[in-house]
C-alpha cells in the first residue's frame, strides 16, 4: 500500500515520485501556461505536498524544461520509428511520419497541449531544446527534397534558400497543426480526417514543388 502523510498527500522521498511529478507538470503547464502555474498547483495535481516537489526539483523552471524534454523525446522517437529505413526520402515515407505524429497527438493530448501552449513563447533552456528539436528535424526533412543539380554557385545558393524555406514550412505545418487540433486547441472542433488530409496534401505539394526545378534542369 502507498504511504501517505497525515493530510493524505504522498511523501517526498520516493524515487518514483520524480516522474509522477513531471507528469503532473505536463498537465498543469498545458492547462494554465507557465506564468499562471505555481508549485502548489503542480503539487496538488500530483497529490503530494509542495516540499515533495522541491525535494526533486529546483523550481517550476526546471519542471517546465523536463516536461518539454519529455514531449520532444516522445516526438523524436515517433518520427524515427515511422521513417522507413529502406526509403527514407520517399513521399510515402513522409506521409508515414505525418500520420505517426498525428496519432501521437491523439494518444497524448496533454503533451500535445503543452507543446501548443509553450512552443511559441519558449525561452531559456526550453528555447534551446526547441531549437535543437527543430534543427534535427529540419536536417532530416531535406531527405524528402531532391538534390540540387545546378553548378552555378548563385543558383545553388538560391536553391538552398528555397529548400530551407520549404523544409521549415513542412516541419511547422506538420507539428503545429497537429498540436493545434489537440483538445481545446483552435482546430479541435474541425473534423480530424479532413484536417489530416489537408496536412498530407500540403506536405506533398511542398515536396512536388521542390522536385519540379530539379526535373527541369536534368
Amino acid at each position: 500500500m502507498m504511504a501517505t502523510t497525515q493530510n493524505g498527500k504522498q511523501p517526498a522521498h520516493r524515487p518514483s515520485r520524480r516522474q509522477h511529478i513531471i507528469t503532473a507538470a505536463v498537465r498543469v503547464f498545458g492547462r494554465n501556461g507557465f506564468a499562471e502555474t505555481s508549485i502548489q498547483d503542480i503539487a496538488d495535481e500530483a497529490q503530494v505536498v509542495p516540499t515533495a516537489v522541491y525535494y526533486h526539483f529546483d523550481g517550476k523552471e526546471e519542471l517546465l524544461e523536463l516536461a518539454m524534454r519529455r514531449v520532444f523525446d516522445q516526438l523524436n522517437a515517433v518520427v524515427e520509428a515511422a521513417r522507413p529505413e529502406s526509403e527514407p526520402g520517399s513521399a510515402e515515407g513522409l506521409l508515414r511520419v505525418i500520420d505517426a505524429v498525428w496519432d501521437w497527438v491523439e494518444q497524448n493530448p496533454e503533451e500535445a497541449r503543452l507543446y501548443q501552449v509553450q512552443i511559441a513563447s519558449a525561452n531559456g533552456n526550453v528555447k534551446v531544446l526547441r531549437d535543437e528539436f527543430e534543427q534535427r528535424h529540419i536536417q532530416r526533412a531535406y531527405d524528402y527534397l531532391p538534390e540540387s543539380t545546378t553548378r552555378s554557385p548563385r543558383a545553388a545558393k538560391s536553391r538552398h534558400a528555397a529548400q530551407a524555406l520549404a523544409v521549415r514550412t513542412l516541419i511547422s505545418t506538420t507539428i503545429l497543426v497537429t498540436a493545434l487540433r489537440a483538445e481545446g486547441g483552435p482546430l479541435s472542433q474541425l473534423p480530424s480526417p479532413s484536417v489530416q488530409e489537408a496536412v498530407r496534401s500540403l506536405a506533398l505539394r511542398i515536396v512536388t514543388a521542390e522536385q519540379k526545378p530539379a526535373a527541369a534542369s536534368s
